[in-house]
């Protein structure tokens, strides 16, 4: 799962330049505002294919059991250390199996988007805000709301922050089609001096919003909230609709 996780994140920024969102909420209010048609609209619901090999998996998992032993140590010596030797021991892999690792994020295939099902999304508003009400993996987006005034959403009460621009020129993304659209991220780390992931508390919740050149609509939502280590919300939606 968090595989899956880390590639929605991927897949959500392929290009962007960061702005205040203040400053520049009414240049792209107009575009959100037109994609988000009130109605009831059938949704392609899309997962991302699972590209990772098991070798891979296996690389990572090392690594990230290796990371949590070491934080401290990576947090505070990484940067001051020559000998590679050093290096390879702190992150758990052999010097072979560290150029393994490195070689498979660079070969990679990028991913995919495969459609998984049908579903239905409500658009309405509610005053200055447009609410969601959906079918599936679509009703993680009920608690989500668009506030028309500040053009920026909200979860649970929680502000969403402009992050960046998002899309691609041309059709080599997931989508296979040129788009544009903007990412809003919420992120919430609790105490992060703490070196003991089994008491890391963290939420983080991501969106974006986006046109096709085709001219349908895309929405992608993931929220991921950690309670001492332990995982004890997940939801991932990415749907395209006319």
């Amino acid at each position: 799962m968090k595989s899956i996780a880390l590639a929605f994140i991927a897949l959500a920024v392929f290009s962007g330049k960061s702005f205040c969102q203040s400053a520049q909420a009414q240049q792209f209010g107009e575009d959100i505002k037109s994609w988000l048609s009130q109605g009831e609209h059938k949704v392609d619901v899309m997962s991302i294919k699972n590209s990772v090999t098991a070798r891979q998996t296996e690389l990572s998992n090392k690594v990230r059991k290796a990371m949590q032993e070491n934080a401290a140590w990576i947090r505070d010596s990484l940067a001051h250390v020559t000998d590679s030797t050093v290096i390879y021991a702190k992150f758990g892999l052999t010097k072979e199996e560290f150029n393994e690792y490195l070689l498979g994020g660079e070969t990679k295939p990028a991913h995919e988007l495969v459609k998984t099902g049908d579903e239905t999304l409500v658009i309405k508003r509610k005053r200055n805000s447009l609410t969601f009400k959906g079918t599936g993996r679509l009703s993680a987006l009920d608690s989500l709301t668009y506030n028309l005034v500040l053009n920026e959403p909200l979860y649970n009460g929680k502000e969403l922050d402009f992050s960046n621009e998002s899309g691609a020129a041309d059709s080599n993304n997931p989508f296979k089609t040129p788009w544009k659209g903007y990412h809003y991220t919420y992120e919430d780390y609790g105490d992060i001096l703490n070196d003991d992931a089994k008491n890391l508390t963290a939420t983080t919740i991501s969106f974006d919003i986006g046109r096709l050149e085709t001219g349908k609509t895309i929405i992608m939502f993931m929220l991921m909230k950690f309670v001492n280590g332990k995982m004890i919300q997940n939801a991932i939606a990415i749907g395209m609709f006319e």
